[in-house]
């Protein structure tokens, strides 16, 4: 979970990094590739996005598997006593 949350936190960092705080689209840009990416520091908003997309499913996913556990060991102890 920690790993999926320090990946998400990189990614959301990149992002605001694009623009000084602000994720901003050229007017004037000419191609699907310029509107994805900026030239000055080369960070590819829709490869961040599904970093973050991805590590969400991922920090979730642990979350779940952690609930049932915890569920699993409350019936067994409940079953032993």
């Amino acid at each position: 979970m920690i790993a999926s949350a320090q990946k998400l936190q990189n990614s959301a960092n990149n992002l605001v990094s694009l623009g000084g705080g602000k994720v901003t689209v050229s007017d004037y840009a000419a191609s699907s590739s310029d509107l994805s990416s900026t030239e000055a520091s080369k960070v590819d908003i829709s490869k961040e996005a599904l970093k973050q997309l991805t590590s969400k499913a991922e920090f979730t996913a642990n979350a779940k598997v952690i609930v049932v556990a915890d569920a699993t060991i409350g019936t067994i102890l409940d079953i032993k006593s």
